[in-house]
This record gives C-alpha cells, structure tokens and sequence, in this order.
C-alpha cells in the first residue's frame, strides 16, 4: 500500500502541470544562479595549480613622477625584469617573461603567433612538462645567445605536425620575422600555463628572454618600459612578503635616469617594484566581483524559496481534505507522510537536474564571454562533486518543505476539518507568517531592484556616450616592420614605402582614405611629457599618438579650435594637436590655440587645434598630445566605402605589387575593438535591465499571493465590522494605513543596508539615491493597488 501510494502520490504531479512546471521552473532557475555563482566564486578563491602556489608572486612596476603620484602603471622594462629575476635573493626560483608576436614566414598565410620570451625556469614555476627534446639554453658565456625555441604541443598539431611525428635527430627551423630559430623541444598544451597577459593566453613558441634586450643600447633599453613584460618567482620559505632590495631599486633608478639624461629629458622621474602574489594577479579583479555576485545570488535565492515556499503552502492547504480523508478511510499519516515526501521529492530533483543543464550553460556562456578579459576562465567548470551538491541541497529543501509543510495541517479533529475543507479556511496561511514574509520580501525586493536598476542606468549612461570617432568599416593595419634604423636614409626608405602603400590602397575602389598612425587610436602605450609653461617641474605625462596627414577627418574626430596637420607642420614637427582631456589637465582652452606649449627638454611647440577626446568604457576619455608623424612606424588608418571590407591576405597582396618583400603583421577591426572595450558596459547594462524586470516580477508575484492570503485571513473580521457600521471604504483605508506600517518598516530595513551600500561606493551616492527612490516607488505602487484590489473583492457592497 505505501509504494501504491508514493506512486499515486508522484503521478499526481501530472494533473497539476500548471503547478509543477511554474515550481520546477522558477526553482531550477534560483539553484542554477547559485550554482554559478558559487563556482565563480570558488574559482576566484581556490589555490593555483601550481606547486607552492602560496609562494609565488609577480613583480609590479610602476613610475612615480618627482611628488610620488604615479604616471604610469606595469613599467617595467626587460632589462630590469631581467636584473631583477638574476639578483634578488628573496626569491628562490624567478623567470622574467615578456609576452610579444610574431609572423611565421615560413608558412603561406604567415600566422602571427603568441611568441613567450623567458627562461627555462619558467617551465618549472608552472610545471610545463617537455614530451619531446630539451628547453632552450641561456647565454653562453660570451653574451651570445642561441637562436633556440620550445614550442608547443597545440602550435605543433598545426603548423608542424612533422616534429611530433619523427622524434629522431632531425633538426626543424620556423623563421620568425627576421630570426631562424631552430626547434630543440615540443612543450605540452596545458590550461596551467598562467595568463599574465591576456592577448597572449596561450603561447605558441618560447625563447630565451636575452633575444629581446639590445646589448649594444642597454640606455634604450632601460627606459623602455612595457606592460607586457613580467617577473614571476617563488619567495623563499621564511619570506612571506618579500621586498625588493634598496640595492637593486637604487641600480635601477640609476640607469633609468642616466638612459633619460642620454635621450635629452630632464624628467626626474623614479621607478619602484613590490611583490604581489600572483594569485591576487591572476584572479584579483574576479575576487572583487564574486562577492557581491554571491550576495545577489543569495538574495535571489531566498525571494525566490519565500515565493515558492507561499505557493506551496498554499497547494498543500488544497490537499487537507483529500488527505484527512484518507485518513478516515484508514490510510496512516506515515505513509501519507512518506508519500507527500516522494512527490516533493520527485520535483526538487526534477528541478536540480534542469538546474545543472541550465548552470552548465552558464558556465559555457561565461567562459566564451569572458575569456578575453577574465584570466583563466577557462579552469571554471563544473564537475560531478557540484552535481551532487546541488542534487543534495535541492533534497535537503525539499524534506524542509515537506516538514514544514506538513505541520501546517491538523488531523486532530478529522469531522471539524472535512467541514472547514473547501470553504476558504483550507488555503489560509498563519497571519503572523505572512505579515512576516511580505516585510522581508518587500526589504529584498526594494534593495535587489534598486541595484539593478542603478546599474542599468549606470552601464546605459556609459553606452550612450559617444566614442567621439566613426568606427564604422575602418582598420588599423600594423605592418611587419623590418627595419628600425633612425638615420636619415632609413626614414627616407620608410617614407617612401608608406607613400607608394597609400597610392597602391588609394587606387582600389573597395579603399575610401589611408592615414599614417603609429598606435591604433584606442591604443594608449605611448607616453609624453608636456606643460602650458617651460618649467619641467609642471610638465604633465599624458598618452601620445604619432599621426599623418587626413588622421582626424578620417576618423570623424571632430576639432573644437584650430586645425589639422598639414604637410608643412609634418616637415617642420615644431606643433601638436592635444584632446579635451588634455586641454583640461594643462588648463589650457580654446583661446591658447596658437600659443606654445612646452615638449621635453623644455621645447615649444605650437598648440595647433584641440579635438575630441576618444572615449572606450574600458579606457575612459584619456588626455592625449598628437604629434606629427615621423615616419618612424609605418602603420596605418584605412577606410573603407560603405559596407566594404577587405582580410589581412588581400592587403597583403596590394602592398606587394610596389614591394612584394612587405608583410602584415595585424589588422584591427576598430568597430569591433571599440565593441569589445564596451562589452562589459553592455553585459552590465543588460544584466541590469534582466535583473530589474526579474525582481518586479518577483515582487509582483509573491505580493499577490501573499496579500490574496492576508485578505482571506482579514475577511472575517471586516465583515463583521462592515455589517456594525462600517464602510466599504472606512475598512479598506484602515487596512491601507496597516498595509503603510509594513511597508515603512521594510522601507526602514532596506534603507539602512542602501546606505550601507552609499557608504562602501561613495561615487555612485547620488545616482544610488534615485535608484532607490525610484524601486520605493514602483514597490509601493504595486503593494497599494494590489492589495486593494484584493480587499475591494473581499468586502461586501451594501
């Protein structure tokens, strides 16, 4: 009898689809934004896959200006990594690495390659395990150093299949750029391979760290600072936060500065190095996010419990009369009991496997999204420890559930409960219960709906402002430069090659205009120091871009004063073209148009417009100095006609009709590079605007359920009062100010954790403010109209 009634009990599911795809559903949905949430979060939080993980830590540079203030952030440059990584004995094992590219000449289409410049430490930090030859060696004692490479695994089964293939004696070369290396091993493809630097996730070559450092312009080289350049170690055992030495610091200060005299700055400014795990490298900015991920996931998870835990009840007060009866007819309450458990039973796991589908989504959704600026995002899975977690915490609801549920019924008095089944009373819910529910609800609803809402118009604000540049159907095209001479010949040479490059793009009718440029115009790697007067102590560092000719029109930068570079400020290089932001660091405005700044070495330069800034979500608005181009880089600007568009191969080929030895290292896509420095403001956006209309229905959901109770437990009462005297409308203003004091009350709660809030983002206070003004309002709209609609279908007309 019991399993024929644990049957009966699961197959009654199916006459209620209505119920059960409503419950299954919102609750798959709540445990799967748990489930990735707490995934992220264990992600963001769980230890390296490395040896002593505890101990490892990355090295940070930056350059601090003559009053501490820093100008620039990841300056680091190789021979510094380089010295560093040699000499300092707080670290026990250290590899300085520096991230590039490269194009693979040997191959027809010439592959740019992520191309990894380190030591062979480096392998051992991060367990790179050889299936084949021997890592590259170090300097010879001479100086000299081999030209020997490691690759991988994955960059093998792609363009070299042959080395994996024949493990004798024969040698394999791959030219790159201008370099022939030779192959000496075959590193396997591994996700622990750490991300420092995300463009570079996945090395395809390694080579000794020597062949990026010019021995024979060691000044050059110590002013060079890069971004993509890093230092990676072990500590020693008794070290916990070790620090760069004095000594070493200082022998660096040293060479900096003697590098800035032997360029002709005057600029006194300093470098300075401190150690950071790596772990806060890797996964730092995901640590910061997970945790409030995590609270809204919690929150969304107990509104939606509360919803479905009324709804339930509600469903289960349905049921009295036909489980009193049976009751009568003989059935135990033990095995009615067993039975309502199989049904909820049943359905939680039928939402926790809805839940791991719909989770494992997400997880796949996040990794292909966020991989280009989340490191290691591909480690984030799910596995089976998390599919029984959530199975298990679905169970552990649903005998919670079903205890509670149960003890809402009496079987006490089994005439007395046949009576009152079915008139009304069954479905009532513990008044204190309810009131207790619609306050809580109303505090989450309030705080949840006034986050997204506040990032909503936050996220949408920063994607409505205008990039100041038309992207649309425009590149940037770096050309694979082989020559880096400055003597006159050499740009003479450059000079003429980019020329004949514009009249060769030019001719073709797919092509509208070609300007030069050094940098891409969403790049900001160049530095400059500038001042409104010819005191060094008041120069301003600020990003540079080289520029040609047509630069601006190109781009549709508008100009607020001035005009463009012609060809005489192109030959002279004697004026300068600044942005906004630049014009309002310097305090400088439209009126200073025609005066001097002051460049390096306390050079004037004639102030010849100001146009607008460029703005990204992911850069801001940078303050930028344009100067004229020195035909130093041969990169360019090309746009195309309307709707036109042409692949890296197809450039390739009209710039090798004036020289066919030219080559293309990378073609930029400037309106998909500026979508992807906005992507987050638009996933932010739009998981606001999801947010904002989940917790409205949340709210409007649970409030009709909860109030539609609160109105039947009310009813008795009122219709007392209403047949003494009382009004229909009396009753219901009464009602209305009771209805008031619970909503001042969540109004109370949900404000001081708002203000909690506005004291941890001090810049967001104002915008936060109207956000909560605003869900305040939504909130007690909803609240007063449903409830009086309940309570005017309540009430009696007279």
């Amino acid at each position: 009898m019991m399993w024929k009634e644990n049957i009966s009990a699961v197959v009654e599911l199916l006459s209620k689809v209505r119920f059960t795809i409503l419950f299954v559903g919102l609750l798959a949905c709540a445990l799967a934004g748990g489930a990735i949430v707490s995934v992220v979060a264990w992600h963001a939080y769980a230890p390296l896959p490395y040896a002593n993980d505890e101990q490892l830590v990355w090295l940070r540079g930056s350059m601090v200006d003559q009053t501490g203030n820093r100008v620039m952030d990841n300056a680091l440059s190789n021979v510094a990594a380089q010295y560093i990584a040699d000499h300092d004995s707080a670290l026990s094992l250290a590899a300085p690495v520096y991230y590039g590219d490269a194009l693979y000449l040997d191959h027809a289409r010439q592959p740019k390659l992520n191309m990894t410049y380190t030591t062979p430490e480096f392998f051992t930090l991060f367990g790179q395990p050889l299936i084949q030859g021997r890592y590259f060696e170090g300097p010879q004692p001479d100086g000299t150093v081999r030209h020997e490479a490691v690759i991988s695994e994955c960059f093998a089964e792609r363009y070299m299949p042959q080395v994996l293939q024949h493990s004798d004696k024969s040698v394999y070369s791959l030219q790159l750029d201008q370099q022939t290396f030779h192959v000496v091993g075959v590193v396997a493809c591994s996700k622990t391979e750490p991300q420092l630097y995300l463009p570079n996730r996945v090395s395809d070559v390694y080579v000794a760290f020597n062949h990026v450092i010019d021995g024979q312009a060691m000044a050059q080289e110590h002013i060079s600072v890069r971004y993509n350049t890093f230092v990676v170690g072990r500590t020693v055992e008794q070290l916990n936060r070790p620090v760069v030495t004095a000594d070493i610091t200082g022998h660096l200060n040293t060479e900096f500065r003697a590098g800035l005299v032997a360029h002709g700055s005057t600029v006194n400014n300093q470098l300075r190095f401190n150690y950071i795990p790596l772990h806060q490298k890797l996964k730092g900015s995901l640590q910061e996010s997970s945790t409030w991920l995590l609270l809204c996931a919690v929150a969304f998870l107990f509104i939606t419990l509360i919803n479905l835990l009324m709804f339930y009840l509600l469903d289960i007060k349905t049921q009295h009369a036909q489980l009193v009866l049976k009751a009568t007819l003989g059935a135990p309450l033990a095995t009615l009991r067993t039975a309502h458990y199989w049904q909820l039973g049943v359905m939680f796991s039928l939402a926790a496997i809805c839940a791991i589908l719909l989770a494992e989504l997400g997880v796949f959704a996040i990794a292909q999204f966020g991989q280009k600026n989340i490191a290691h995002i591909d480690w984030l899975q799910l596995n089976t420890i998390h599919y029984l977690l959530v199975m298990g915490f679905s169970w552990i609801l649903a005998w919670c559930f079903a205890v509670f549920g149960f003890r809402q019924l009496s079987f006490d008095s089994l005439y007395q409960s046949l009576q009152a089944a079915g008139k009304g009373q069954a479905k009532q819910l513990p008044h204190w219960l309810s009131v207790g529910v619609l306050v809580a609800q109303l505090c989450i609803g309030l705080i949840v709906l006034c986050i997204g809402i506040w990032s909503a118009n936050y996220f949408g604000s920063k994607m409505r402002m205008s990039s100041g540049i038309e992207p649309q159907d425009t590149i940037f095209v770096v050309r694979h430069q082989m020559s880096w001479d400055r003597d006159e010949a050499a740009m003479a040479a450059r000079k003429q090659m980019y020329l004949s490059n514009v009249q060769a793009l030019s001719a073709h009718p797919k092509v509208s205009a070609v300007a030069l440029a050094s940098l891409n115009p969403l790049d900001t790697s160049y530095l400059a120091q500038i001042s409104k007067s010819p005191d060094n102590d008041k120069q301003v560092t600020m990003h540079s871009q080289l520029v040609g000719e047509g630069y601006f029109s190109l781009l549709g930068l508008r100009f607020l004063a001035g005009q463009t570079f012609t060809q005489a400020e192109t030959d002279t290089r004697q004026s300068v073209i600044i942005n906004q932001a630049a014009a309002k660091l310097l305090g400088v405005n439209v009126g200073d148009v025609g005066k001097h700044l002051y460049g390096r070495g306390e050079q004037p330069v004639k102030l010849l417009g100001i146009v607008e800034d460029i703005y990204s979500y992911a850069e801001g608005a940078p303050a930028t100095v344009y100067y004229p181009h020195d035909f130093y880089e041969g990169n360019m600007v090309v746009k195309f006609m309307p709707n036109q568009s042409m692949s890296k191969y197809e450039l390739t080929q009209i710039l090798q009709q004036h020289v066919n030895t030219q080559s293309i290292r990378e073609v930029h896509d400037l309106a998909l590079h500026l979508s992807n420095l906005n992507q987050s403001a638009v996933l932010s956006f739009y998981s606001g605007i999801g947010l904002s209309f989940l917790m409205i229905m949340q709210v409007l959901v649970g409030l009709y359920g909860l109030l539609a109770n609160l109105a039947l437990v009310q009813q008795p009462v009122l219709l007392i009062k209403q047949q003494v005297g009382a009004t229909r409308w009396q009753l219901i203003l009464e009602q209305m100010r009771t209805r008031l004091r619970h909503f001042l009350c969540a109004l109370l709660i949900a404000t001081c954790v708002t203000l909690g809030l506005a004291s941890i983002l001090p810049m967001v206070t104002l915008a936060l403010f109207y956000s909560y003004a605003f869900s305040a309002f939504i909130v007690f709209i909803a609240l007063f109209t449903i409830d009086f609609y309940h309570l005017k279908g309540q009430l009696k007309k007279y």
